[in-house]
């Protein structure tokens, strides 16, 4: 694959000019969150111009609906022989960091429409837009109060396995938030074309595994409104008779900020087990790849997706789904490294304060 150009806008979506003169861009594409993006390129005054905060970063290769880089942060590297400039900068979804819900919301239906109840109800962004989604989702309650929207968005989108990204609409000057699902391309089903990644289809270059336990939670105690023996509790576990000792580990949610209001008895309970279900974790575990056949990326499989993953000389062979693909450009080379499962020390927490 040759080097991309970058099309560099201002935060209004006015271009600004084209850069391809880069020694090195990461582009990092993440299904639950922000993707990242981190770029090398040589000190000019056309670049350092370009180059400033809360410029948009578009990508000449790639169509509109997928993501852009916001500039958030640079620096400037001088060893001796040249200076270059070194920009660090996260996906539109990050916009959602810079609100809280400044109110209290009291949501019960589905993850799609719990997505958008939160996003109208935080300062809008004038230039945003919420396109409507046929993505079917499960039901969900839950309660949000002084939280930041971006990390009240990663927990839905982690509970639902539902993706959103927010996009540029540059021929309008708008920017547009949209929903998106990976699909299933395991052997289970017959819909979509299957992927594999294992030895023997030879399309694995390079690989890491990484497995912990030190996050697994399996019994979660979640305390409501109330003192004493007048409290609400609920218990929500994976624990039988059968677990061994060892493997029972616990862990209390003090949700005493979650009010009960006018919700009925049902209404508030489900709202404390939600709590509680979304505690739960599983032991972790983390595959990477460096991908032989780069071509089949946005082809073959995407981000999100949920493949077949076959280590044969190290015995294992799962279903995955595919969280995280940073492409590298560096040095005339281009790479493809996947991700799979949740990664270690990316424990999902959900205390209230």
């Amino acid at each position: 694959m040759q080097k991309v150009s970058l099309t560099i806008y201002d935060r209004d979506l006015n271009e600004l000019g084209v850069i391809d003169n880069y020694s090195s861009l990461r582009w990092r594409d993440k299904y639950f969150e922000a993707g990242e993006i981190e770029l090398h390129i040589n000190n000019s005054d056309n670049n350092r111009k370009l180059l400033v905060k809360d410029n948009i970063i578009v990508r000449s290769d790639l169509p509109e609906e997928e993501n852009f880089g916001i500039i958030e942060t640079w620096k400037f590297n001088d060893d001796g022989q040249k200076v270059s400039i070194v920009v660090y900068g996260s996906f539109g979804l990050s916009l959602l960091e810079r609100r809280i819900i400044k109110t209290k919301i009291n949501y019960s239906g589905d993850f799609i429409g719990g997505f958008r109840k939160l996003i109208n109800t935080m300062r809008p962004f004038k230039k945003l837009d919420i396109v409507e989604s046929e993505i079917k989702s499960n039901k969900v309650e839950y309660q949000c109060t002084y939280k930041n929207v971006y990390d009240f968005h990663k927990k839905l989108s982690k509970a639902s396995n539902i993706g959103g990204k927010i996009v540029a609409d540059l021929k309008n000057k708008r920017y547009k938030y949209v929903n998106f699902e990976g699909k299933d391309r395991t052997e289970t089903q017959k819909i979509n074309t299957r992927y594999e990644f294992s030895e023997s289809e030879s399309n694995i270059a390079t690989s890491d595994y990484s497995y912990s336990s030190v996050s697994e939670i399996n019994d979660v105690l979640v305390g409501g409104t109330g003192e004493g023996t007048e409290r609400v509790l609920r218990t929500i576990t994976k624990v039988n008779e059968e677990t061994h000792d060892f493997d029972i580990k616990e862990v209390f949610v003090d949700a005493k900020s979650e009010s009960k209001d006018d919700l009925t008895e049902d209404e508030y309970n489900a709202i404390l087990d939600n709590l509680g279900t979304q505690k739960l974790a599983d032991p972790t575990e983390s595959y990477e790849f460096k991908v032989k056949n780069t071509a089949d990326y946005r082809t073959k499989w995407n981000l999100g997706d949920i493949v077949n993953i076959k280590k044969e000389s190290w015995g294992i062979d799962e279903r995955k789904r595919i969280i995280e693909v940073e492409e590298v450009f560096e040095r005339g080379k281009y790479e493809v490294l996947p991700t799979f499962g949740t990664p270690i020390n990316e424990k999902f927490e959900n205390e209230e304060d």
